[in-house]
This record gives structure tokens, C-alpha cells and sequence, in this order.
């Protein structure tokens, strides 16, 4: 009796050629290549970005220092000033700036520089230190320089300029008594240009923003009065 013939498995269809590991070892294989011919260009790549790096490190490691320098020479500054006549005091905060007047600190020195000229009855003085970094409104000591610069303009009587700086703070003061102070300085301007429907406006702008209980609504209320007497 014949055997029956056993069935032979099934056979598996061949797997294609290739995988990804041989793809990824063709692309090292042609970076390779590549980099043979352009050696020069990668070396030149590779020193460009290690000369960014430890010249951005160098910058920020100098600045730093610069910075720590300005503000612990500023302080002696503060000290000198206060304890000198004008002219030493003056002297003293112009070397300052010549040294420092570029970084954060200055400002401070400007703002002191101002505030000194300003008492010494030097008003054009004051705004020409002052038109370095005001009028502007980027920070609190730049806001700080422009309400200074905005005084300096009214004691050198320079009233249209005062009354641009003061309508401008008044406009972008964040809080209320950054806002009374530039609408006070206002009325004043205007006042003093004989304007009186102008400052009329702006003391009844103060009373708008000035809250209920405040005393000095009654001060205002009696400027008002006093402005608009004999109208009607």
C-alpha cells in the first residue's frame, strides 16, 4: 500500500530586502562622504559657532560687570552729590555719565543730574539732561524724567512744550495720582498762557477722576469756581 505523502509546509513569502537600519547606515554612509569632501567648510562651521558662543558668553559676562560697576559707582555718586557744591556735584554726575551713561543707571544719574540744575535755577540745563531719555513711558524712571521734564519746561516758560508733556501723562498715566499731577501741571500751563477756558477743562478733568472723599476735591471745586465767576 502506497504511503501517503506528507504535506509540506506552507511556505513563508520572503521578506524585502532592506530595513531601516540599513537606510539610517546609507545616510551616515553619505554624510560621511560629504563631510570628506567638505572638510574645510564643516571645520569653518564648527569654529563659527564656537566663536558666537564664547563671544555671546564674553558680551554678557562683560555687561554684567559693567552694570555692577555702574550701580556701586552711582551710589558714591549719590553721596558726593549730596555733600557738594553745585558746581563739584555737577562736575561729578557728568563723569558718571560719561563712564555709565549707557547703561540702566544712568537714568538715575540723569534724574539727579535734572533735579540739582533744576534747583540751582538752570531749567534749559535740566531739559537738555533730561531730552537723553524723556519724554517716555517705557518704564517708571523714564515716566519719572518725563513729569521732570515737563517741570523743567514750565520754569524755563516754555509753555507750549510743558503743556504737550503734561496733556501726554495725563493721557498715559497709569494711576490716578500720576494723572492729578500732569492735570495739575496742566492747569498751570495754561493759566499762565491766559488760557483760562483751557485750564477751566482741565480742572473740571481733575474733579472727574478724583473720588468722592478726597480733600482735594474741595480745592478744585474752588479753582473752578474761581475760573468760571462772571460766566453765564
Amino acid at each position: 500500500m502506497a504511503k501517503k505523502k506528507g504535506s509540506s509546509p506552507s511556505r513563508r513569502p520572503s521578506e524585502p530586502q532592506g530595513t531601516a537600519d540599513d537606510a539610517f547606515s546609507a545616510r551616515v554612509l553619505e554624510f560621511v562622504a560629504w563631510a570628506r569632501q567638505n572638510t574645510q567648510m564643516a571645520i569653518i562651521g564648527v569654529v563659527a559657532i564656537v566663536l558666537l558662543i564664547g563671544g555671546t558668553i564674553y558680551f554678557l559676562t562683560q555687561r554684567s560687570q559693567q552694570y555692577e560697576q555702574a550701580a556701586t559707582e552711582l551710589e558714591m555718586v549719590q553721596q558726593v552729590a549730596a555733600m557738594s557744591p553745585t558746581p563739584e556735584a555737577v562736575a561729578e554726575i557728568e563723569g558718571y555719565l560719561v563712564r555709565f551713561g549707557g547703561t540702566p543707571y544712568g537714568i538715575e544719574a540723569r534724574l539727579l543730574l535734572a533735579e540739582i540744575l533744576l534747583e540751582d535755577g538752570n531749567p534749559e540745563a535740566a531739559i537738555e539732561t533730561l531730552l537723553e531719555t524723556a519724554p517716555s513711558f517705557r518704564n517708571s524712571l523714564r515716566l519719572q524724567a518725563t513729569f521732570l521734564l515737563a517741570v523743567a519746561y514750565e520754569d524755563a516758560e516754555r509753555w507750549d512744550d510743558a503743556a504737550e508733556v503734561y496733556s501726554a501723562l495725563k493721557e498715559r498715566g497709569e494711576f490716578t495720582f500720576q494723572r492729578r499731577e500732569a492735570g495739575e501741571g496742566l492747569a498751570r500751563v495754561l493759566l499762565a498762557q491766559g488760557d483760562t477756558t483751557g485750564a477751566t477743562d482741565a480742572f473740571r478733568a481733575l474733579l472727574d477722576i478724583e473720588p468722592a472723599d478726597s480733600p482735594l476735591r474741595d480745592y478744585f471745586e474752588m479753582r473752578l469756581a474761581e475760573l468760571t465767576r462772571g460766566d453765564g
